[in-house]
Order: structure tokens, then sequence, then C-alpha cells
């Protein structure tokens, strides 16, 4: 009779109504205005409770390029162990967030001690100078025996008693103004501010000096301003923006202090050694002027160049090679003799030395001892940073002991073979007087030591002008300074966030519910399953069991004024002159009983005979949706022989619930009579045609609410005495998968007997998806306060 296609629910749709699936959420509009007011309120108190951030900035230029200014070599040299001329400003940056050096900050301003106080249920942090109780360390070393926080409250009694509760340990102690308290890590006073008053409450907080380094370390920003440029910015966020400017100012006094402090280490200890060695030499260079003076006295020598003035000069030019060498080995055997003695000790590193790796080996030898010093200022040799450096100090003092040896045997080697030169001269001026070579052999040897002892008085005057002055390695641009606004939190970035998150919570629990939601929406997504059935119409939710349908101004009533024309355009008068019509559903609750009542008396109200059914004699609804509670015999009797005259158990029920209508709409009911043990046997058994024909023969139209077909299969037993069948789907009830039962019974040609249209249930024609479009001639029901309306959503959103 039919074809139809074959489209299971399982079938993925093609297509996503954008314009539905908005108005969809939209529905729930006042939901989301709610979230997003309650959000914006939080966002208002998250910003009045949260502590407001101001940065302080500062910005330093560190000169590491140009070191002309430096004319003396002994300068430069020096200044290399200090780091001033390294051009990585990424290492100036990581000075500059050391523990080291912010240790000492943190140390010098007590920042490890923080005050606070409540302000109703909020509790602020507040500066030393506005505390109404302050503290002070009597032993200054017993702030770093501080191995966990101390939260502690005190309540000022009167101007020199207090009361200080631990909170942690739950205890409670009394004290005196400036008297030592004792305390694990030591002894501290507590020091009243001379404008707090009694019974006056504060809160200070004791924590290790380690765990404030570290987080102001995290806290600190340092960065290069540009690419290129030698300008570093400093940033620092905080509570208290006057405590972060003297953090960031003296962290940058201590770096300046530090370099002229490792600085002046080591230009001390090469004047030392310089000063060792001139007293050795100055006794050598007096025992050379006797023994000239006495050479001279004894041998009458008053000019010695007289003759073989060529062969003289080529022996000068080997002599002053071979007083270079000499030199070199005298320094090799001062430094060797020095690191002999001083293993662990700075190394002198501008003596005059000419080999490079011994002078690049003693300036890392000195940056190792100096970084070894400074941790042993915060820690103990048992470090395994320390063990560490102690094993690299050990190997540039066994790789500079190598270098020395190998450099003074490379030294006396040319001596040696300066010496076989200068023998072969000799034997050229061999004829010269003995005299003169003895005055040139204490000659040379006087030369020599003076030479040694000028270079040392030169190189102690570079030395100690180098260790004097301070360049200007670190410049302050710009001091630490705030500004008013805070840069956490924003104002304006917290409540678009609490908008925003305002927005997406409601949506997104909508979302979870929709995607969970596995009930029939709409008209389109039972055409997305089945197409072939044509769609009678809506009928709207209902509240009570039975429609006004005399009420002009009803919504309900108008549905079904508009079913009764659309069945009768399904069934034209000239075809069907007496109709019979089956309501039935999918499964139980879907508002057939109350489909089949409304419907009847709707068509009743036109003026015509109908006929109501109770057809399902399982569990028939009929009587009990028209409250009536007697037990009648009806289709069940007739069906099984116990009754044979359809008249006698058929009533005329009248009903009416417009109170201003003048007039009773009657309609005839057929009840199911007692309920049978065999139900489906009794239907099978051929005597419901009967009761069609008997219908159709006294009545208009004969309305038949039958049982579920999806539950049961008394429907279909009978469903061929039907014209039309109405397939009642409600809406936000049945399971969409359940519609591939109706897809399943039309491919078996269960309705290829009669006429089957679609009629859609529990239309919300106020809030349901998508249908307000459909309401009929814009008949609106009675208007729901509005948190009445809040408890009908609640209830679809999370009750569905």
């Amino acid at each position: 009779m039919k074809n139809y296609n074959k489209n299971f629910y399982s079938k993925e749709e093609d297509d996503l109504d954008i314009k539905d699936l908005a108005y969809r959420y939209l529905l729930y509009w006042k939901w989301i205005i709610f979230s997003i007011i309650i959000t914006i309120s939080l966002g208002f108190l998250y910003l009045y409770v949260t502590p407001k951030k101001y940065l302080s900035e500062s910005k330093i230029l560190i000169n590491t390029g140009n070191h002309d200014n430096l004319a003396l070599s002994g300068m430069m040299e020096i200044t290399e162990f200090t780091d001033l001329t390294r051009n990585n400003i990424d290492d100036w940056i990581e000075m500059l967030k050391s523990r080291r050096l912010l240790s000492k900050v943190i140390d010098k301003l007590d920042l490890n001690v923080q005050y606070s106080e409540k302000n109703g249920f909020i509790t602020k942090q507040i500066y030393k100078k506005d505390a109404g109780v302050s503290i002070k360390f009597i032993d200054e070393k017993s702030k770093y025996l501080i191995d966990k926080p101390i939260n502690l409250e005190v309540i000022i009694d009167d101007n020199e008693k207090f009361t200080c509760k631990d909170l942690k340990k739950d205890s409670v102690f009394n004290g005196k103004f400036n008297e030592p308290v004792k305390f694990p890590f030591g002894d501290i006073l507590f020091v009243r501010n001379p404008k707090s008053e009694s019974g006056d409450q504060l809160f200070i907080s004791l924590n290790p000096i380690i765990d404030v380094t570290l987080e102001y370390i995290n806290s600190l920003e340092i960065e290069n301003v540009s690419k290129n440029g030698n300008i570093i910015n400093l940033g620092l966020q905080s509570i208290l923006p006057e405590n972060a400017n003297k953090v960031i100012d003296l962290l940058v006094l201590q770096l300046q202090e530090d370099i002229i402090d490792d600085k002046y280490k080591i230009g001390q200890n090469t004047i030392s050694f310089i000063n060792d060695r001139l007293s050795l030499i100055s006794k050598d260079l007096s025992n050379a002027d006797d023994h000239m003076e006495k050479f001279k006295s004894s041998k009458k020598i008053i000019d010695v160049e007289t003759e073989g003035r060529k062969q003289v000069q080529e022996s000068s030019r080997i002599e002053e090679q071979l007083k270079q060498y000499s030199i070199q080995l005298s320094l090799i055997d001062y430094m060797e003799n020095f690191i002999g003695s001083n293993n662990n000790s700075l190394l002198p590193s501008n003596i005059g030395l000419n080999d490079a790796s011994i002078v690049s080996t003693t300036q890392e030898f000195n940056k190792l001892i100096l970084e070894r010093d400074n941790l042993l200022k915060s820690s103990t040799p048992e470090n395994p940073i320390v063990k560490n450096l102690d094993i690299q100090i050990r190997d540039y003092n066994n790789n500079l002991r190598k270098s020395l040896k190998n450099y003074k045997n490379s030294t006396s080697i040319a001596i040696g073979n300066l010496q076989k030169q200068m023998g072969q001269v000799s034997n050229k001026i061999s004829d010269l007087p003995a005299k003169e070579r003895g005055f040139k052999d204490i000659f040379r040897k006087q030369q020599t030591i003076e030479s040694l002892f000028l270079l040392l008085l030169q190189k102690r005057e570079e030395t100690e002008i180098a260790t004097s002055s301070t360049p200007n390695v670190v410049k302050v641009v710009d001091t630490a300074y705030y500004s008013n606004q805070p840069v956490y939190p924003k104002p304006y970035i917290i409540l678009f966030i609490s908008a925003i998150m305002g927005l997406i919570i409601p949506m997104g629990i909508l979302y979870v519910n929709f995607f969970f939601d596995d009930k029939v929406k709409s008209k389109k997504e039972i055409e997305n399953v089945i197409s072939n059935f044509p769609f009678l119409g809506y009928i709207p939710k209902a509240e009570n069991d039975m429609v006004d349908i005399q009420s002009t101004n009803s919504s309900s009533a108008e549905a079904f004024r508009i079913l009764r024309t659309n069945v009768n355009f399904l069934l034209s008068e000239s075809v069907y002159k007496n109709k019979c019509i089956y309501v039935t559903s999918t499964i139980s609750g879907e508002g057939k009983t109350y489909t089949s009542l409304n419907l009847a008396y709707t068509l009743a109200l036109a003026n015509k005979r109908v006929l109501l059914v109770e057809a399902d004699i399982r569990k028939p609804k009929v009587r009990e949706n028209l409250g009536i509670n007697n037990n009648l015999e009806g289709i069940t009797e007739y069906l099984s022989g116990n009754v044979s005259d359809l008249s006698k158990i058929i009533f005329s029920n009248s009903y009416s619930n417009n109170k201003k209508s003048e007039h009773s709409l009657n309609i005839d009911i057929l009840p199911s009579g007692r309920i049978a043990p065999n139900p489906s046997e009794l239907l099978m058994n051929g005597k419901f045609k009967e009761i069609i024909k008997y219908g159709k023969d006294y009545y208009d139209y004969v309305i038949i609410d039958t049982a579920p077909v999806g539950v049961v299969t008394d429907t279909l037993l009978i469903n061929e005495y039907a014209d039309l069948v109405i397939y009642l789907i409600r809406v936000n009830y049945l399971q969409k998968n359940m519609l591939d039962i109706l897809v399943q019974l039309q491919e078996e040609g269960k309705f290829d007997k009669h006429k089957t249209a679609i009629l859609i249930n529990n239309v919300d024609l106020k809030g349901g998806y998508g249908y307000e479009r459909y309401n009929p001639y814009g008949y609106n029901q009675e208007k729901k306060a509005w948190y009445k309306y809040f408890t009908i959503n609640r209830s679809k959103i999370f009750h569905r």
C-alpha cells in the first residue's frame, strides 16, 4: 500500500539546525542571567577580600663594555676576577636573583617577620611601622634558626603587658613589653607602638629566611630592557609596595658591595704577596751593591767599555735575554713556594709571569676560592656544593703546579741555550781583561735583582690603585618606585571572567543535560526517523485530566478543535460516513486516555454522536480520569460471552468544565469491564469486530482508547478494524530509540490496513523547545509567577 524508507534512530543526522540549538539554550535565559549575576557578585566579593598587589620597578645600567679608563694593566687584571668585564647580561640577572644576595636583603629588612591585623572577616597584612606591636631579635643570628613558620596572635592588655597565643600549638602565655621572651630559636623582645591601644589585636608570623627568600625569588621579575643593551629592569609585586621598594634598592646596593668586597680581597692578597717578595729581594739587591762596590774598589775599575764594542753588544743582547729568563725563574720559584704553603688561599694574579696558561689558571683558581668562601658564610664544609668546589680547587692547584714545572723546564732550557751562545761570544772576547769579565758577572746579577725589585714595586702600586678605586659597574638609572594603581587583581578582567563563567556554567550544565537527554523533543526529530506518516497536530501540556473544551480562549481546547478538523480531513464524509479512530502510543503514560477523552468531547461539541471504547483492558484509565469508581461490566464481559447485549453495558456521560456554559457535552462510553487474566486471547476471538460494527451503526465516531503497541500486542490484534490510528508521541517523555518500534511496525505492514497519523503530545507552548510557532492563534495559558517558572525550568534541567 505504501513504500517506506528504512530510517532508524541510530542513523546519524547530517544537518545541525543552529537556530533550533540556539533557541533551545535561550529558553533558559533567566537561569543564564541569574548565573551571571551570581558570578559577577562573587567577582565583586573576590575583589573585596583579595589584597591588592602593587608593582615596584627600578632600572639599573651594567657597565661591562668599555674599560679604557682603567689605564693601568693591573686594574684590568684585577677587575677580571670580579666579573666586571663580563658582557652576558643574563649572568647579572642570575646574580641578582641569587639566594645569597636576597637572603642578606631579607635579613637586613627583617622581612621574615610579617604583621597582620583583622578587619571584620578579612586579615590584612600591614607595615611594621603601623603594627601595634613589633618584635626584635636579641641575637640577630637566632632568626636563622627558625626552621618552620610560627604564627602568633598578640593582644595588648595594657601599656606593659600583652597576651600571646601560638596558633599552631594552641598555647597561650603572658608577657611584658621590652622584656625577653624565650622561644626555641632564641629570645625576642615585644615592643609596643605608642599609638596602639589596649585591646588591640595583631597577628605576627615568623618564617624561615630561606622560605621568604625563595618566595621573593619567585616574585622578582628581572629582564633586559633591550636585546643588545645593558639596562636591566627590576620588578616586584607586593601587597606592601614600600617594602618592595626597599628590597629592590637594597638588592642593587648589596650587589655593588659584593663586587667591591671581592675586588678588595684579591687586591689585598696580591699586595701582601708582593711585599713579602720585596723584603727578600731588597736584601739580595743590597748584597749585590756591596759586592759591586768591593769589586770596583779592589780592581780599580772606572770605565769597562774600552774595546770589543761589537762583541760586547752581542753579549749585552744575550745577557738581556738571560736576565729576563732569570726573572721568570725567580717568579716561578716564588709562586711555587707560595702555592706549597697556601693550598686554599687566593693566589697573586699580577706578578709578571709571561705564561698565559698560568695566568688564566690562577684567575680561575681565585674565582673558585671566592665562591667557596661565600658559600661557607651560610653553609658548612660538608655541603655537597662546597665539596665539589674543593675538588675543583684541588684540580686547579695540581694543574697550576704542573704548568709552573713545565714553564720552569722550558725556561731553564732557554737559559742553557743562551749560556752556550754566551760562551761562544766569550771566546771571541777572551782577550778582554779578566777583571772586565768579573765586572760583567757582578753587574748582570745586580741588574737582574734591581729589575725584579722595580717590577714588583710597579705591580704593588698598580694593585693598590686598582683596589682603592671603585669603578661604577652598577649605575642606578631609576630608584625603586610604584604606581598607586594595583596590578592585581584587575577589576575589569575579574568581572569579565566572572561574567564569562556565569555564562559557561549554565551553558555547560545545559549541554551535559542535553547530551544525556535521550527524549524526543520535536517534530523534526520524529521526521528524522520516519516521514511517511502525516502529522495531525500538537496537544499542549496538560495541567488537568480534562480540557475546558467549550472555552474560546484556551490553547488546549483550540488544539483539540484543530485535531478534530484534521481528523475530518483525513476521513472525509464522502468516504467515511461513520468513522472508527484508534488512539495508541509506544509506551504507557503518553496521554492516550487524555487524548481520547478530550477528542471525544470535542467531537460531541460539534453535535456528533460519539462512542468512547475503553479498549485497554489491561490497564484502563477512562473511568479513572472521569472519576468513575464503579466496577462496571464492559468489553471483557462481552468478549468472554457473559454479556450479549452491548447497549446494556454502554453508559452515557455528561461533562462540562465551563461554568458559564448552559449545556453539557454528552458521549457514550463502553467500559473495559473487569480485568481478565487472558486479554490477548479475548481480543483474538473475533467478537471485537462486533463492537466496532455496533459503534459504526449507531454513532458518528467510535474512539478506541487502546493499549500501547510497544508494550503489548493487544492493539495490533484489533487494529485492522480502524479507519484511522492516531499514533501519540509524548515529547520530553518517549525515548528517541523507541521510535524504532514505529519504524519496525511500519516495515512489517502493521499499518497497511488503515490510515495512520502522528499526534504530538505534551508540547510546552510557552517554554517548550521550538513550539512557540505552533501556538494556535496566539492562545496563551495562564501566566505563572516568576518563582514557579524557575521551579518548572529547574525540573526540566535536572529531572528529564
